[in-house]
């Protein structure tokens, strides 16, 4: 499973507007706890929200809700979004998860396979 790093960017102005941003989208520990980081940075005429997630359904989920929440058009946020391997999770202070019950019967590593034969050369004029 792959860590999902989000890239928002929110064309907002105002303090109302951050402040109403700032309560949808909290920074501090009232995030998900799939959320494994969250920042917002200022920009005069937009703020940019980074998010590191290690759900990608629960990430789709709470930018569902927060659009909702603040009347987001259908192209708000501008989004970005990439994955990583999950082994990055050591830098948000948390360790990779277990297999996930869905994964649990897939091997990590499939079975290697028999080698095929080799063709027969073609002749030489």
């Amino acid at each position: 499973m792959a860590l999902t790093i989000l890239h928002l960017r929110w064309d907002v102005s105002g303090d109302e507007a951050y402040d109403a941003l700032g309560r949808a989208l909290p920074e501090d520990d009232r995030r998900p706890p799939e959320c494994l980081s969250r920042r917002h940075v200022r920009h005069p005429r937009a703020v940019m929200v980074y998010e590191v997630w290690d759900d990608a359904r629960a990430a789709g989920s709470e930018l569902d809700r927060v659009r909702a929440e603040l009347g987001a058009g259908p192209d708000a946020p501008q989004r970005v979004a990439f994955s990583v391997p999950e082994y990055f999770a050591a830098g948000f202070g948390q360790r990779p998860r277990a297999a996930r019950p869905a994964d649990a019967g897939t091997p990590a590593v499939p079975a290697p396979r028999e080698p095929e034969a080799a063709p027969a050369p073609a002749p030489v004029p």
